[in-house]
């Protein structure tokens, strides 16, 4: 389980076995901070998006270690990444250039791909199963 903590800029990994919490990760920006994670189907890299600096942040499992942040034009929102593991979604922060969009980031590159216009100030972002709409 990885659980994000708004105001610290870091995730706390807890081990299920036996219900303990271990050493926070850092990832940044502590005011506003990490808003969202979203784990890969393989369980090997959980994303996490961090509003007060922009990014998405990879956490590669295996070692509970932040990789380089994905940075995007302007702020970051609520993350969900697709059965196949291929592709995190991400809704763009509300500043000028990503209002009403979503980003989509090539997981195996870690690549920002062409933002989606979608309207409005989206807050939630979730995907099927079969990733259609």
């Amino acid at each position: 389980i990885y659980v994000t903590n708004y105001q610290s800029g870091t995730v706390t990994p807890i081990r299920t076995a036996t219900d303990t919490a271990l050493r926070p990760i850092p990832i940044g920006h502590a005011w506003p901070s990490t808003i969202s994670i979203a784990i890969t189907p393989d369980s090997r890299t959980a994303y996490v998006a961090n509003a007060g600096t922009g990014t998405v942040i990879p956490i590669r499992t295996a070692t509970d270690t932040a990789l380089a942040p994905i940075r995007l034009a302007d702020g970051a929102g609520p993350i969900a990444i697709t059965p196949d593991g291929r592709t995190a979604y991400v809704i763009g922060g509300s500043g000028p250039g990503q209002a009403g969009t979503v980003i989509p980031i090539r997981t195996a590159t870690n690549q920002v791909l062409k933002a989606i216009t979608v309207g409005g100030l989206p807050s939630v972002i979730a995907i099927t199963p079969a990733s259609r709409p």
